[in-house]
């Protein structure tokens, strides 16, 4: 071989070997960075190495097929689950419209109705103030209010002197009668002749020295009539018993200026304001006068001056009386 041709071989040969060096030099940097790449990932890789002889280098081969089965199966379950979500999505924002409409049904129903109620009562507030009150209408319904039995006996002398411990035993009775009293005197002490005892029942009998003192008997009976409607308006739950005037003895000196005539005339008038008002009339008159004596006067035995009683009188009027109290039992 020749001197040129030995120089030439050799730098072929240097130059192939600087060949392959820069081959092994390039496949130690692709084998890196493959490592690298593998290590980054999350899957296994099988890897295959193989010896090039010709190149006198080795190189790595990936199976990537395992990978990308891999890959396409976490596309798939990735692109399942987004399905999955964006249906679940739908449904929770299908079922938020259907309950906006019920909540505001439900609101506007509230408001409706708070609207309704404040209406009413500016109304019932308004006809309270500016209409009148109708007028109580009274029917036939009574009602009955119980109250503790007291019962009380007014008048003026022909009370007063009338023993009603002796009479009316064990009752709860009151005495409120006055000599000399006429019926403005009994007018103008209401509270203590009557409020004041709180009566469950009242037994009134006055008139007898109105006549004696010359008022006439229009103006007698509607001072009884003031007396009894003022005991109602103020003890509505107390009975009212009118009691008729008695009779008298003309010829004696008691009677004075009274006349049985005139005692007739007012009774009449008396029982027929009870019968109108529903108010009790005892027609004691009747009682305690002589029928045997063709002259209207009081028995005698009833009566010793002829205007006050005695006991056998007082006996007559507690008879007719104690029908009324026995009522009760």
């Amino acid at each position: 071989m020749s001197k040129n041709n030995r120089r030439k071989n050799k730098h072929i040969n240097n130059k192939n070997y600087k060949k392959t060096d820069n081959s092994l030099s390039q496949s130690s940097y692709t084998r890196e960075k493959r490592h690298q790449d593998l290590y980054d990932t999350d899957f296994n890789i099988t890897k295959q190495q193989v010896f090039n002889f010709d190149e006198m280098s080795f190189s790595d081969e990936l199976d990537t097929s395992f990978v990308e089965s891999k890959r396409k199966k976490r596309e798939q379950i990735i692109e399942e689950l987004n399905s999955s979500y964006e249906k679940d999505e739908n449904k929770r924002e299908h079922r938020e419209i259907r309950k906006k409409p019920k909540v505001r049904i439900g609101r506007m129903v509230v408001f409706v109705f708070v609207c309704v109620l404040l209406l009413f009562l500016i109304g019932v507030g308004v006809y309270s103030l500016f209409i009148p009150p109708k007028e109580k209408i009274v029917t036939k319904e009574k009602t009955i209010v119980v109250v503790d039995d007291n019962y009380l006996f007014l008048g003026d002398s022909l009370t007063e002197y009338y023993d009603l411990d002796k009479y009316y035993k064990d009752l709860p009775v009151v005495n409120s009668g006055i000599s000399g009293n006429i019926t403005e005197d009994i007018l103008n002490d209401m509270d203590h002749r009557v409020y004041q005892y709180n009566p469950s029942k009242v037994f009134l009998l006055i008139g007898t020295n109105d006549i004696q003192k010359g008022i006439s008997s229009s103006e007698i009976v509607d001072h009884i009539k003031e007396i009894l409607t003022d005991i109602h308006d103020n003890r509505p739950y107390a009975e009212l018993y009118l009691e008729s005037l008695y009779p008298v003895d003309e010829d004696k000196d008691a009677s004075r200026d009274r006349t049985n005539e005139e005692i007739i005339e007012i009774n009449k008038k008396l029982k027929k304001y009870c019968k109108d008002k529903d108010i009790v009339y005892i027609d004691l008159f009747q009682e305690l006068v002589d029928e045997e004596d063709e002259d209207i006067r009081i028995k005698d035995e009833y009566s010793e001056d002829g205007l006050h009683l005695t006991d056998e009188g007082y006996e007559v009027v507690t008879n007719k009386i104690m029908k009324y109290l026995k009522e009760e039992e």
